[in-house]
């Protein structure tokens, strides 16, 4: 990390970084990121780029935003690169019409990506990094699989490679295949994590508070991919709208961000959201041809004054994560419970 983390500065915050699921979506995550982090990278002076591993203590992700956490926190990839490697996920929607895609050329494709590195990672300026999945024997159970990098007071960060928690991540129920992967001698069957957690943001808390329960919070950076149309219920009624509806109630986002907003309303400053709010409703998770029209959407949301605002309020917190005694408490709040 450029600046020290807390273990050993007991006078600096934590920083956590959330990052939706949802497809094609993702390249705004990273234009986003791009732009909080070159603010970052001026205020500092710097003539070379700023990485987001070395300001954020944990980067969660679910989905496709699992796949750029991988690379940003584990990998250590700058933005450049991940936006570099992206492009070569767009062609995977070419694969199939309303059928599952072929997961062992996306497979393929990660590996190429992550090699055969494990995920635990024992550097000594380790970017903590997970991504969720679901267990297949237990989706009912609403506790997502969490395939992490390193170690926590009750469980060893998990024995399989990257490119394998990357595949259980993006193995949603009609894209791919579920995954199998053996973890400490046991294979299980994994499905994607965007299943009730395509917002992972109230995943990354309870691992922050878990990981840094001395430690103060004092950033909490969440990025979707895009704000979706309001969700009705046909009046057709028919299986097809039905199924539609539903898989779009699923892939929300926005109950998790109403939920962490109303338990940080009295924090200013800790929570942050950014999701462009125009223009990406009508775009599908698989438009992976509209690529074009999510980078132009998400600059023009970057020109937003609010958002222009936010960005500078993060990258005050980004840069001096100091712990202010009266303003952020020493864990997480308690979920609202409405």
């Amino acid at each position: 990390m450029s600046t020290a983390g807390p273990a050993t500065a007991p006078n600096l915050g934590v920083r956590v970084l959330s990052l939706d699921g949802g497809g094609v979506g993702a390249l705004s995550q990273l234009l986003i990121l791009e732009s909080m982090m070159y603010r970052a990278q001026q205020s500092l002076g710097r003539d070379t780029p700023l990485s987001p591993c070395e300001y954020f203590e944990l980067i969660g992700g679910s989905g496709m935003g699992g796949i750029i956490a991988l690379m940003l926190g584990r990998l250590r990839m700058s933005i450049a690169d991940v936006l570099s490697v992206y492009g070569t996920l767009r062609p995977q929607s070419k694969w199939g019409h309303g059928e599952l895609f072929k997961a062992s050329k996306f497979e393929k494709i990660l590996q190429e990506i992550f090699g055969q590195d494990m995920m635990k990672d024992v550097r000594a300026d380790a970017c903590k990094t997970f991504v969720c999945a679901r267990n297949e024997m237990n989706l009912n159970a609403g506790i997502p699989e969490l395939f992490r990098s390193y170690n926590t007071p009750e469980e060893p960060a998990s024995d399989c490679m990257i490119w394998e928690a990357a595949r259980a991540t993006t193995a949603m129920p009609d894209l791919f295949k579920p995954v199998e992967i053996n973890l400490s001698g046991r294979k299980q069957r994994y499905s994607g994590g965007c299943l009730g957690h395509n917002n992972p943001t109230s995943l990354v808390l309870a691992e922050a508070r878990t990981l840094y329960s001395s430690n103060a919070l004092v950033l909490v950076a969440s990025i979707g991919n895009g704000h979706p149309e309001t969700i009705q219920i046909p009046k057709s009624r028919s299986p097809g709208d039905l199924a539609q509806a539903i898989s779009q109630i699923v892939w929300d986002c926005e109950k998790t961000h109403e939920d962490i907003a109303y338990r940080f309303q009295g924090l200013p400053n800790t929570y942050f959201r950014f999701n462009v709010q125009q223009g990406m409703q009508e775009l599908k998770p698989r438009a992976w041809e509209k690529s074009s029209k999510v980078s132009a959407h998400t600059r023009a949301y970057l020109k937003t004054q609010d958002v222009k605002d936010k960005l500078s309020e993060v990258v005050k917190v980004i840069l001096n994560p100091i712990i202010r005694v009266s303003a952020y408490p020493k864990v997480c709040p308690a979920p609202h419970v409405p």
